[in-house]
């Protein structure tokens, strides 16, 4: 195992049953998962004395659910308001991994632990500021390995990649959670190293060729903030290489990028910068009945303030692959 797993906080010995029963015992009408990527949320609001959260559960028994999340600076400006509430929302999900970006403040992630007893979770070690970071559901969840990429590619990989190796049910995974360069005017200058769209263009190319060189057999989920479009016009398109290899690569989030701004991630609906990518061998539960892909818009359940003031800027988006057609 890698020696990296030695600062994960020890699993709980929760079952998984006992983070469904807050959602359960509030006899709330929850989300029903329309078949295929990218379908419409419905919200229906929580009462206030339950999970606000709790309308937006992706969590069963029977599929993988994994979310992308950008706290914004977690958490230099809510504080332990921000903490508590990213807890609640993240126990409201119920996903079995969220892959978290922006953590500005370690302590504030070991006090979101403390708050999560199911889950367990590990943050980047490379100080970087704005740290990439996981948490996963105990019961579910089993974790081979982490490690982080490419230490010396500081112009491609502001935030190091940190890669997340999991077993679920039998199935093994890699999950790759980035958080690229931000900014730029949307014209894709290649001849200048330091023009923003072109060092993640050199992001998306170096995760390729380490994809195709490490991980060609595996099961493999790129996803995070990316900060660019899906949907830009080719000549502009950071994600072109991916975009152009699709016997190899598919974005499960195509259909929300394309479709209207009310399912975008960041603003929310603003634009849409968190995505998620998946390997061929993972096409198949991506087009299995029952997948399925959305921003899940929690902003509309935050009761007595501005979701971007007291939690980010960006909503989570979370993609569901049924167990049974997973490899």
């Amino acid at each position: 195992m890698n020696r990296s797993l030695l600062s994960i906080r020890p699993a709980a010995a929760v079952r998984r049953a006992s983070a469904r029963a807050l959602v359960l015992a509030a006899s709330l009408v929850l989300l029903a998962l329309a078949a295929g990527c990218g379908s419409e949320e419905t919200t229906t609001l929580a009462p206030a004395d339950s999970n606000r959260f709790a309308a937006h559960a992706v969590g069963t028994d029977t599929p993988l659910e994994l979310v992308t999340w950008n706290l914004r600076n977690f958490a230099s400006d809510a504080g332990s308001e921000e903490v508590a509430l990213v807890a609640e929302a993240i126990a409201g999900m119920g996903a079995d991994v969220v892959a978290l970006q922006e953590i500005a403040q370690g302590v504030r992630f070991d006090q979101l632990l403390e708050q999560l007893p199911d889950w367990s979770g590990y943050q980047a070690r490379s100080d970087n500021f704005q740290n990439l970071a996981y948490v996963w559901l105990d019961s579910t969840v089993t974790v081979r390995g982490v490690s982080e990429l490419f230490p010396s590619e500081w112009r491609a990989f502001p935030r190091q990649p940190l890669v997340l190796e999991i077993s679920w049910q039998g199935h093994d995974l890699v999950l790759v959670n980035n958080h690229l360069k931000c900014c730029g005017n949307g014209v894709l200058e290649a001849d200048d190293e330091d023009d923003e769209e072109t060092r993640r263009l050199a992001a998306v190319e170096l995760m390729t060729a380490w994809v195709d060189a490490e991980q060609a057999d595996a099961a493999v989920v790129i996803l995070g903030d990316l900060n660019d479009l899906i949907t830009d016009d080719a000549a502009n398109n950071v994600f072109a290489t991916w975009l152009g290899r699709p016997d190899d690569f598919r974005f499960a989030d195509q259909a929300v990028a394309a479709g209207p701004a009310d399912g975008w991630s960041w603003g929310p609906g603003r634009s849409h910068l968190d995505h998620l990518l998946v390997t061929d061998e993972l096409f198949g539960a991506l087009a299995a009945a029952g997948a399925s892909c959305r921003t899940l818009r929690l902003d509309r359940d935050l009761r007595g303030g501005d979701f971007t003031t007291r939690m980010s800027d960006h909503a989570p988006v979370v993609l569901v692959l049924p167990g049974s057609a997973l490899p």
